[in-house]
């Protein structure tokens, strides 16, 4: 860990700092304020108003965490108030400076942080206003110019102060907020205390499709999906009230009926005597980075020809089933199904057709099974059947049997009948084995029974008692 060094004008620095008089001083709701706004513009779980003495890192305004003062030793604001910039800070556990640090190893394990300093017009460095969260992560460029306008707000209430002027409350003269309310790129939306829209900002009716006279008064579950039941939101109601604050992913509908997934961050907003006087929801349309998530998902764990779970996601569902089976003292069986002869069909008929192929004999295997078994494509024209929670390995060998006769009957490709059998080996959890790779190799070697056997057949690794 590195400790800051100290300011070259350090003595005029902390004489300065203390002609504000404001160390050790009580809350107050403009500054309190202002830290809760550059939480939810920033989407960060903590920020601080911070200011740098001879011995620690004390706090004017804090939200997130319950705390009024660090060492200087061990402070990020003290590396921040050396420079005229903010101080970026995306993974601290990268950082040379921080990654040993005890505020990154320990409580409130800091892995973002960035602090945009407190300057006089003199020059001296205060400390900071700061943004933190427990995980790495960038801020956007709207996202550092409002904080860095805040900032500067920060400093002009300061300068308030020392000039012995009264303070107004903060919501009631701050043009920057309506600044950034209005200029947001994300959907912003304000409730009273009883939830009742406010106001809403252009981004929400570019989002949503209601404009501000359509919503103006309602409650905002004008926009509900029902995707989520009904105890999702009395948890997010639970949390606001007891902790001030809510992020999470909803799914709701726009004005046109259209569902769309958004990340939501509501704050809490709070009177002088604690009682509720705001709710200030913050979301954007995250539906084409889920729809990319889950095809990117889709494409690692599901055969692209066949679209069965590929060896990865059989490996994950065998792993469950062994689990699902301890639990509950059951067995569960694992065939293997190998196509006999596919590949004289591939090289006779032409790939385009041994793709058909596969697709018909993955259908029929599936038809054979319940919606709790996984069938999977394991590559060229193997599958395998993973029957979960069997009684007696009986069982397994009338299904294997149902799956024979089922590719028995003709295929009939694109105006040509095609003939082919299947053998399948059966293993059984976890009379045969206790691990996913003894009871692949079991279910092998009996596939290789069956076929030698004549093919067309099914065969156990060990027969049924």
């Amino acid at each position: 860990m590195k400790i800051a060094s100290l300011p070259g004008n350090e003595h005029e620095r902390l004489e300065a700092l203390r002609n504000y008089d404001i160390l050790d001083t009580a809350q107050e709701t403009a500054f309190d304020n202002m830290v809760q706004l550059a939480s939810y513009i920033c989407k960060t779980p903590i920020a601080a108003i911070s200011l740098v003495d001879e011995q620690r890192q004390w706090f004017k305004a804090i939200t997130g965490i319950d705390a009024r003062e660090t060492p200087r030793s061990v402070a990020f604001c003290a590396h921040a108030i050396l420079q005229d910039d903010a101080m970026i800070v995306p993974d601290a556990t990268k950082d040379e400076r921080f990654f040993d640090n005890p505020l990154v190893a320990s409580a409130p394990d800091i892995r973002f942080y960035a602090g945009f300093p407190l300057i006089t017009s003199q020059g001296y460095h205060l400390g900071t206003l700061c943004v933190i969260d427990r995980i790495p992560r960038v801020l956007d460029a709207s996202q550092l110019d409002a904080i860095k306008v805040l900032a500067d707000n920060v400093m002009a209430h300061l300068d308030l102060r020392l000039s012995h002027k009264h303070i107004r409350q903060y919501a009631d003269d701050m043009k920057l907020a309506a600044t950034i309310f209005q200029s947001s790129s994300e959907a912003m939306v304000v409730t009273d205390a009883d939830n009742r829209i406010i106001t809403v900002n252009p981004a929400f009716t570019k989002l949503t499709g209601y404009t501000g006279n359509e919503v103006i008064g309602k409650n905002p579950n004008l926009l509900k999906s029902d995707k989520q039941p009904k105890e999702f939101y009395q948890q997010m109601w639970h949390l606001l009230k007891t902790k001030g604050h809510w992020d999470g992913e909803v799914w709701n509908l726009r004005k046109s009926g259209q569902l769309y997934a958004e990340w939501l961050c509501i704050n809490v907003i709070y009177n002088d005597d604690g009682s509720t006087r705001l709710y200030v929801a913050i979301f954007s349309d995250i539906t084409e980075k889920k729809q990319a998530d889950e095809l990117v998902w889709k494409q690692a764990n599901y055969d692209q020809l066949t679209h069965l779970p590929n060896r990865r996601l059989f490996r994950d569902r065998m792993a469950q089933s062994i689990k699902i089976a301890n639990r509950s003292k059951n067995s569960f069986a694992l065939m293997f199904i190998d196509l006999d002869r596919f590949k004289e069909i591939n090289d006779i008929l032409g790939h385009h057709t041994g793709d058909k192929l596969l697709q018909a004999a993955a259908l029929r295997i599936n038809q054979c099974v319940r919606e709790m078994d996984t069938v999977a494509r394991m590559g060229g024209d193997e599958f395998t059947v993973i029957l979960s929670q069997i009684a007696d390995p009986i069982y397994a060998g009338k299904i294997a049997g149902t799956i024979i006769r089922k590719l028995n009957d003709p295929f009939t490709i694109e105006g040509a009948d095609i003939d082919i059998s299947a053998s399948i080996g059966i293993t059984i959890y976890p009379a045969d084995g206790d691990n996913t790779e003894q009871l692949l190799k079991n279910a092998d070697i009996a596939m290789y029974a069956a076929k030698h056997s004549g093919r067309g057949r099914f065969s156990y690794f060990t027969l049924p008692a």
